[in-house]
């Protein structure tokens, strides 16, 4: 399954220069959510959020999107510069992949994921990435899940 999963306050911010990961709030519980779902599984993240993130994330294996093949690159990292070439080459292995961000990827891969797992945090935070509307691709809210300090969304596409 080809997901998508992205944190976002009420307004669909999901990202700032501001602070030194990029996130505009700490939420411990969604980034256990983020973990233990993506946890032994693949994950692809565009470069900025690769480099803002600053270290591979232990136990699963990172696909570093970039225009220009990256070299290098640590145990479990790998360099693509095709989107849409990996997305379809996991789906036709059967093998799940989770889009991590940042803004610009998740806009190129809405219309080829089969869900979002969106987890909205409360509030409005000021910020400089937006997650983009994603309505007129198809996905539909499967299920809502009170998470506490967080509600997860999952959508599905149709």
């Amino acid at each position: 399954m080809i997901d998508m999963i992205v944190a976002m306050d009420k307004n669909n911010l999901i990202g700032t220069d501001a602070t030194e990961n990029h996130i505009p709030w700490h939420n411990k519980e969604d980034f256990q959510h983020f973990k233990s779902t993506t946890i032994n599984k693949t994950i692809l993240m565009g470069k900025n959020t690769y480099e803002a993130i600053g270290r591979p994330l232990p136990k699963r294996h990172t696909i570093v999107l970039s225009f220009d093949m990256l070299y290098d690159l640590p145990e479990n990292v790998s360099c693509s510069t095709d989107l849409e070439g990996t997305i379809n080459a996991f789906r036709e292995r059967g093998e799940d992949l989770y889009i991590c961000g940042g803004a610009s990827v998740y806009k190129c891969a809405l219309p080829l994921c089969d869900r979002l797992l969106l987890s909205r945090i409360p509030g409005e935070y000021e910020g400089n990435a937006w997650f983009p509307n994603f309505s007129e691709y198809g996905y539909e809210l499967e299920s809502t899940e009170d998470k506490g300090t967080f509600t997860l969304e999952i959508y599905r596409r149709k």
